[in-house]
C-alpha cells in the first residue's frame, strides 16, 4: 500500500521540482545578456560591445533590461520615469573597464569622449563624472538633438533651415 501511495506521489513531486527551476532566479544583480542577439531596450540595436553594456532591473523584478550604450540606459529611464531620486530606484549596472565585470553605476565614474555604440560617449573609468553627471549631460544632450540642434564642434547649433523652393 505505501509503495503505490509513493508511485502516485513522483509525478507530482517531479512537476513541483521542473517548475521551481522554472520560478527560480535572482531578483537583484545583473542577468545574462545575449551578445550579438538581443537588442537594446531603448534604440533596438543588437548589443555587440560588451564594454559598453548596462543592465538595469527595476526593484523586486526578476527581468532585466539591457543597453548597448550608457546613453540609451539613462533616456531610458527618464522615459519611465525613474530617474535618480523617483521613488523607485532601480539597479543600474554597468561593465567595469578594467576586467569587464558588472559593476553599481552609482558607485561608478565615467569618462567622456569615448567611441560608443550610440555616440553618446561616455564609459567606465578609474575617476571622472559621477552617475548623476552624466546623466543631466545625457539628456541635455538628447534634449538638443529633438529640438533641431547639433553639436559639431561641441555647441548648440540650429539647424540651417532648408531652402524654399519655387512651386510650380
Amino acid at each position: 500500500m505505501l509503495d503505490r501511495t509513493l508511485l502516485k506521489l513522483i509525478p507530482g513531486v517531479l512537476i513541483a521540482i521542473l517548475l521551481a527551476g522554472c520560478w527560480s532566479g535572482s531578483n537583484t544583480g545583473p542577468g545574462e545578456i545575449h551578445w550579438d542577439r538581443q537588442t537594446c531596450e531603448h534604440c533596438q540595436m543588437v548589443i555587440s560591445e560588451r564594454r559598453h553594456a548596462v543592465q538595469i532591473r527595476k526593484t523586486g523584478v526578476r527581468r532585466t533590461h539591457a543597453f548597448d550604450d550608457l546613453g540609451c540606459a539613462l533616456l531610458w529611464l527618464e522615459e519611465q520615469g525613474l530617474l535618480a531620486g523617483s521613488d523607485e530606484e532601480p539597479e543600474i549596472w554597468v561593465r567595469a573597464a578594467a576586467d569587464g565585470d558588472w559593476i553599481d553605476a552609482r558607485t561608478a565614474r565615467f569618462e567622456t569622449g569615448l567611441a560608443t555604440p550610440m555616440a553618446y560617449g561616455f564609459g567606465v573609468a578609474d575617476r571622472g563624472l559621477s552617475l548623476g553627471e552624466v546623466q543631466t549631460e545625457v539628456i541635455e544632450t538628447e534634449r538638443r538633438r529633438r529640438s533641431g540642434f547639433r553639436e559639431a564642434d561641441g555647441s548648440a547649433r540650429p539647424r540651417p533651415r532648408p531652402r524654399e523652393g519655387r512651386r510650380r
